[in-house]
This record gives structure tokens, sequence and C-alpha cells, in this order.
């Protein structure tokens, strides 16, 4: 796997992938990654998987980490009272 373009974000790390004939989207912020895949012969090269990286995906991905935070912190903090 190589990576083939990584874009700017204030709150975000993004990188893109070239895989097995598959385009990755990865997104992380702090521990937490989402990952998205994407045939390559999908979309019109790397410009078509940067034109996916809407600022409406971007808010949901941050959304989706705020709950992904939300719950791990809380089977931590169980888990930390059951020992």
């Amino acid at each position: 796997m190589r990576i083939i373009a990584t874009i700017p974000h204030p709150q975000l790390k993004i990188s893109i992938f070239l895989y097995n004939e598959k385009y990755i989207i990865e997104l992380e912020a702090g521990q937490y990654k989402q990952t998205f895949k994407i045939s390559a012969d999908s979309v019109e090269g790397l410009e078509g998987v940067k034109k996916l990286i809407t600022d409406e995906l971007l808010a949901n991905c941050l959304d989706r980490f705020s709950g992904m935070h939300a719950d791990f912190k809380k089977s931590f903090d169980q888990t930390k009272q059951n020992t």
C-alpha cells in the first residue's frame, strides 16, 4: 500500500492510498480512524477521489468521531469501575 496524497485539514489527518486497484481514503482524529475503500475504476483517478471528500462528508465523519469517542470512553469507564 502506498500513500499517493495527503489533504490538509485543521482537525483531521486525511491520507489517500492506492492498494490492489482500490483507493483508500483514511481519516484520522487522535486515536480513532475511519476508512473508505473505492474501486479504482469507479472514479476518475486521484482527482475523482478528492472530489468525494466533501465538506458534508468531513462534517459527518467528525460527528462519527465524537460518537466513537463517547462509546469508547463509556466502555473504558465501565471497565475501570468493574476492576
